[in-house]
């Protein structure tokens, strides 16, 4: 028995083309609503599909705005972690130990160094504390932590085990924030992966409905949006922006030309004591974002904003920043 052989027409080539590519569908959707508006302006045949399409276009927007954000915060709170850990073995400046260092230093102070004690202390030296993944380098600072309150006899000690078990603490507990995160993360993509099976099946829609509209000039259909986006191989990640104008009057924020290979820029903030933060994307090959009114800054904050530049490929590193004290 032959195996069925299906039409081009039986594939969705918005489902296909944006398998694990959620940066295209971006592209697609911000291009594809603005062309199909005025493509079938006064032609009530395609009003159904065009509020099918609006709201899988809103639902996606909203969920990559979740997805950026959910990204800043996990990058955020892994550098917080990293660092801490980093600052076991890292020395402040040329004149001061490492914490490594001063813990060994303060214990081979109380009691002989490899002696019975010692060896309690720190079965495999230093390395007792830094082999292994991060949790059980946690594990490993609080048992330590633990051991060291326990020589009651020796209150140097003791009062080292209360810094370790502090150092433990918050470790852990960056630890659980970063692992969150990553969870929230995880959750996020999950759901956007259901927006786009929706947004593909809106497109779909819509190319079904122009070649039923428009079958004596199916020509027309190719109006609805760029072919190029379906075509084209992988683009260069996109140039950073060059500079970059906060307007605090006009809340606008801009920059003089699109970066090399950029289609859209996104407005993002940074707040005091805050996570960096995703307020807006910005309409294809426009140069500036006039942030909407529902967008707040609390009086006397400083804030830090930058433009992103993206492309059907993904983002570029951040432009360059602008502070600001709101009023």
């Amino acid at each position: 028995m032959s195996a069925a052989i299906s039409s081009k027409f039986a594939i969705n080539p918005f489902l296909h083309s944006t398998r694990k590519r959620f940066p295209l569908m971006d592209e697609i959707l911000a291009d594809t609503g603005p062309r199909a508006t005025v493509a079938t302006a006064g032609d009530t045949s395609f009003t159904a599909i065009l509020a099918e399409l609006a709201a899988a276009t809103t639902a996606w927007n909203s969920g990559a705005t979740v997805i950026a954000n959910a990204e800043a915060a996990l990058g955020g709170l892994t550098l917080a972690f990293d660092d801490w850990m980093e600052g076991l073995r890292r020395q402040p400046d040329a004149d001061t130990a490492s914490l490594l260092e001063q813990w060994d230093s303060a214990i081979r102070a109380q009691v002989s160094y490899r002696g019975p004690v010692y060896r309690g202390l720190l079965p495999d030296g230093r390395r007792t504390l830094t082999h292994g993944s991060p949790e059980e380098q946690i594990d490993a600072l609080r048992d330590f932590g633990i051991r060291l309150t326990a020589q009651t006899s020796r209150p140097v000690l003791v009062a080292l085990g209360t810094t370790v078990t502090a150092f433990s603490t918050t470790a852990r507990s960056r630890r659980t924030a970063q692992t969150t995160a990553k969870a929230a993360l995880e959750t996020a993509r999950a759901a956007q992966e259901h927006h786009r099976l929706r947004a593909a099946e809106a497109l779909y829609g819509l190319l079904g409905q122009g070649i039923a509209t428009w079958r004596a000039d199916p020509s027309r259909v190719d109006t609805l949006w760029d072919v190029n986006f379906l075509r084209r191989g992988r683009q260069h990640l996109p140039a950073a922006p060059a500079a970059t104008t906060w307007d605090p009057a006009t809340r606008t924020l801009s920059t003089p030309a699109m970066p090399a290979a950029a289609t859209r820029l996104q407005a993002w903030r940074q707040g005091p004591g805050s996570m960096p933060e995703l307020l807006l994307t910005g309409p294809s090959r426009e140069i500036s974002i006039t942030l909407p009114a529902n967008i707040t800054f609390s009086p006397g904050g400083l804030y830090q904003l930058w433009l992103v530049a993206l492309n059907s490929t993904g983002h570029s590193t951040p432009g360059p920043v602008q502070s600001w004290m709101a009023e």
